[in-house]
């Protein structure tokens, strides 16, 4: 009954903000767009795509073998697309972080192991996000209301060094508290092994920024690739709040309105967003292929 309660919700979130939008949308310059697709930066957007998914994969891997459990790089790979088939061919039904639990779950990965490796990979894809606004707000931050870029600043700033605390005092908190938060965390908390987790989570946003960078250059878009570190840091953070389906409507919304400030139309913003969601469609068309097709270990349902 809640998961249903939640779909429908999520669903009219999206619809609601898809149709705000859509209602003061010039459709013949929306449908310009499109058919102005530069397809050379399209695909060196999609290049940059599958080369940010590799890399995301490989850091889930190396933080869920500092939790204890190994497994070879392919099989991440595998259940990691699996993941996006369930994130953008069923949004809202059946999340694709449960779904990559569950896999490593089934082969043999402790349920408090398999729920933390996915949970700190998305901590430290926020932490990567969170430090490219520290640096770019500050840069590139002067077409938003002065209120919010100091806001937004302070936040970053603030939930980062809060992590920092957490983890330089993560073994005493163990002992005090007990939660199996910490005990996993001081796997994770050592500074070298922290430091090369923090490089690949940013690591993973740069390439994530530069595919929607040429996402941008395949409409036509002039922005300089520095603001787009700054705007798809925000974008994704809010896209990802699991208050929507698959971000639909934030996503298109939170573009449209940064390019709008820009001095672009909210038409670019709304095609951007569903390229955005285009390319991770092939993603999940992988994805699909590799759950219908995938060796006797990765078969099963997440349901059951």
């Amino acid at each position: 009954m809640k998961k249903t309660l939640s779909f429908f919700l999520k669903l009219a979130v999206s619809a609601g903000l898809l149709f705000y939008l859509f209602r003061h949308t010039d459709f013949r310059l929306l449908w310009q767009s499109f058919k102005q697709i530069k397809l050379s930066w399209f695909w060196l957007a999609v290049l940059f795509f599958f080369a940010f998914q590799l890399l995301s994969t490989y850091r889930w891997y190396k933080i869920a073998e500092t939790l204890g459990f190994k497994k070879g790089y392919l099989f991440f790979v595998r259940v990691y697309f699996i993941g996006v088939y369930f994130n953008t061919f069923l949004p809202g039904l059946l999340g694709g972080d449960i779904v990559r639990v569950f896999y490593l779950v089934k082969e043999g990965a402790a349920k408090s192991v398999a729920s933390f490796s996915v949970l700190y990979d998305r901590g430290f894809g926020l932490l990567g996000a969170l430090f490219l606004l520290i640096v770019f707000l500050p840069l590139e931050g002067a077409f938003l209301p002065p209120l919010a870029q100091r806001g937004l600043l302070f936040l970053s700033v603030a939930i980062l060094a809060a992590v920092l605390v957490v983890v330089l005092f993560s073994r005493p908190l163990r002992e005090k508290i007990g939660h199996e938060l910490f005990q996993n965390l001081t796997a994770v908390a050592p500074p070298a092994n922290f430091a090369k987790l923090f490089i690949l989570g940013l690591l993973v946003q740069v390439f994530y920024n530069v595919h929607v960078y040429f996402l941008g250059l395949s409409l036509g878009l002039s922005l300089t690739w520095p603001k787009y570190f700054l705007i798809i840091p925000l974008m994704g953070i809010l896209a990802s709040l699991p208050v929507s389906l698959g971000g639909f409507g934030i996503r298109e919304g939170t573009l449209s309105y940064f390019l709008q400030l820009l001095g672009y139309p909210k038409e670019l913003g709304i095609a951007l967003g569903f390229l955005i969601y285009g390319v991770m469609l092939l993603g999940g068309i992988i994805g699909g292929i590799l759950y219908l097709t995938g060796p006797r270990g990765l078969k099963g349902s997440p349901n059951g």
